[in-house]
């Protein structure tokens, strides 16, 4: 036999029993590698979304309603809770559907997450107002 004739039979067995599947393997890894990239960043892109949806519904919030109850002499523990109450809707608002069904994903307790983060956006821009306008 000759070696022509060997990889004629050999050849294809070979190809057939150990390149393809390799070849196979390693598109399906290189296809799981993108898939996982691809959803970690869109969970990136739905967490900087909600992120920002709250530190723009603070900021929004303390323009429009905390500081004229405050200017008007009504701010109160009440009116407090109105004001967070009103960040917190308006933050779900701007964050979207998208954003909010995957922050359970990658928050856990969503409530407590949202309560604790317009918490900390509510010190920033009261810390900010104080930098601003020093009295």
């Amino acid at each position: 036999m000759t070696l022509s004739e060997i990889l004629n039979i050999a050849l294809p067995a070979l190809v057939s029993m150990v390149i393809m599947p390799m070849i196979i393997a390693g598109g399906r890894a290189i296809s799981n590698y993108y898939k996982s990239k691809t959803t970690d960043e869109k969970m990136q892109k739905y967490f900087d979304r909600a992120v920002d949806a709250i530190e723009t519904a603070v900021a929004e919030t303390m323009q429009t309603f905390v500081l004229s109850m405050k200017a008007s002499g009504e701010w109160n523990e009440e009116s407090a809770k109105q004001a967070f109450e009103a960040a917190r809707l308006k933050a779900i608002e701007l964050m979207g559907t998208a954003a909010l069904q995957a922050l359970p994903t990658i928050v856990g307790d969503v409530e407590a997450w949202l309560t604790a983060k317009i918490e900390a956006a509510t010190l920033l821009q009261k810390i900010e107002l104080k930098v601003q306008n020093p009295s």
